[in-house]
């Protein structure tokens, strides 16, 4: 053994005269604390680099569903989670904090380094809205610039964070509602032409976090046991009064510490989506169709509500209608599925059904509390489409319902075109369909909007008619 692995293995308290100064000491300690640093820099610097290129990414068109995974793949499931946080955040408030950034930068040089001003934007949405320290936040932010392939910019990444911070860190706020609340200037004057002066709380309600409700299957265990059963594994939770078998819980969780998720006893579903499948009064043993059946929570629900209906599961999409099948599985329910396009190829479809469910296609304008990039991905044009879309499922799927049948229509907009004012020209269509009125709130309604925020739930709207 060499003397200086003896040395090394010598005890404390060892009579060899000590020949370390105190400076060497702390030279030592210093090398192995930068060390430290810079490996956890450098592995903050992959989450804030993933996230930069994430929220890139939505604004070249890709959806966070396809573009999360694509850029955490490498990543453990705790930086997984963070870089959903940033993204989701910088998503929420990114015409804010893209005001703000534009104060600190030359703006002839924006477009010539995209991926390190989102980098930026990302840094100053932690910097203001989350509990990261701030060195933490501008070293990781730094660092990122080399995994972004802009390692030219890192000097000004570094030099903008720095001023933002020595200028006190605060949002430069504006007197535009569309830029102060971060929403594009059409879906604004959408919501102001439908909703009037509570267009601004409807865009702050949409900038929220949204809770996380449960769906108890009700048809193996009651929504009390349940609640029992989450105590028992320390989870705080609460039932629901609108809705017998909902469930919200105090702090969103992962599904794998749910009680019995496993064993198909819960599913993980918005208050508002739940209030949906009961509206077709179900009865056991008749033919029930689900027309956008995908990723079939709606679905599973009917079969909790009537598990003897006959259902037939329909989406255009083959992927996902192959997830729908693996929710339905993982809670035992086997109904029958088939890829088919009712807007276009109704078709394919055999026989007729004593109830339908038009969960429709959308703009998602309920939902972007759960899904911020719907507001940058969106454009004006695509609601003309979406309403045609609609126009063709409700009307081919009218046609396939029995008399006497109920059919159901929702949406998770909050867009009065795509709502009431499409339920009003259905109904100028088809002489045979009537209104069929339900309750909500305690109060008889012919249609009912929810907006976001209401009851903790997504915006959401439900119709439902009868065939004479």
């Amino acid at each position: 053994m060499a003397d200086n692995q003896k040395s090394a293995l010598k005890p404390r308290h060892s009579t060899r005269p000590h020949t370390d100064s105190r400076d060497a000491q702390k030279k030592r300690f210093s090398h192995h604390a930068n060390t430290h640093k810079k490996a956890t820099a450098a592995q903050g610097s992959a989450s804030r680099a993933a996230a930069a290129l994430c929220v890139n990414a939505i604004e070249e068109g890709k959806s966070l569903t396809e573009a999360l995974p694509l850029f955490t793949k490498e990543l453990d499931d705790r930086d997984r989670a963070f870089v959903q946080e940033i993204v989701y955040g910088t998503l929420r408030h990114r015409r804010l904090l893209s005001t703000t950034v534009n104060e600190l930068l030359d703006h002839s040089i924006n477009q010539q380094f995209n991926v390190a001003r989102t980098l930026i934007i990302c840094a100053i949405y932690q910097l203001l809205f989350t509990r990261a320290p701030a060195h933490a936040v501008v070293a990781a932010t730094v660092g990122a610039c080399e995994l972004c392939r802009c390692k030219k910019f890192t000097g000004l990444v570094n030099a903008v964070l720095r001023r933002f911070l020595r200028e006190g860190a605060h949002l430069v706020h504006s007197a535009d509602p569309c830029v102060e609340q971060s929403f594009p200037k059409w879906l604004y004057e959408e919501l102001v032409k439908d909703y009037g002066n509570d267009a601004v709380e409807i865009m702050k309600n949409s900038n929220e976090h949204a809770p996380m409700f449960l769906r108890v299957e009700n048809s193996k265990i009651t929504t009390e046991d349940y609640l029992k059963a989450l105590d028992t594994f320390s989870i705080d939770a609460k039932a629901v009064e609108e809705s017998p078998c909902t469930v919200l819980l105090d702090s969103p969780v992962g599904v794998e510490k749910l009680p019995y998720f496993d064993k198909g006893y819960v599913a993980v579903q918005d208050l508002a989506a739940q209030l949906a499948a009961p509206l077709l009064n179900l009865e056991e043993g008749q033919k029930v169709l689900d027309t956008c059946s995908a990723p079939g929570g709606k679905s599973a629900h009917i079969l909790d509500i009537c598990p003897n209906v006959d259902l037939t599961c329909t989406d255009v999409d083959e992927k996902r209608l192959d997830s729908a099948k693996t929710n339905l599985q993982r809670l035992s329910r086997a109904p029958e599925f088939i890829v088919a396009d009712i807007a276009n190829e109704p078709n394919k479809l055999t026989g007729t059904f004593d109830r339908i469910l038009v969960d429709a296609p959308c703009s998602g304008t309920g939902v972007i509390r759960r899904h911020p990039d719907i507001k940058w991905l969106r454009r004006k044009k695509d609601i003309d489409v979406l309403v045609a879309t609609q126009e063709k499922i409700l009307d081919n799927a009218f046609a396939l319902l029995n008399k006497g049948g109920i059919i159901v229509y929702t949406t998770c907009s909050i867009l009065k075109r795509e709502n009431v004012e499409q339920v009003e020209k259905f109904l100028s269509r088809h002489a045979d369909a009537k209104v069929l009125p339900f309750k909500m709130h305690g109060n008889t309604v012919d249609t009912y909007q929810r907006l976001p925020g209401e009851n903790g739930s997504d915006g959401f709207f439900y119709a439902r008619f009868i065939k004479n």
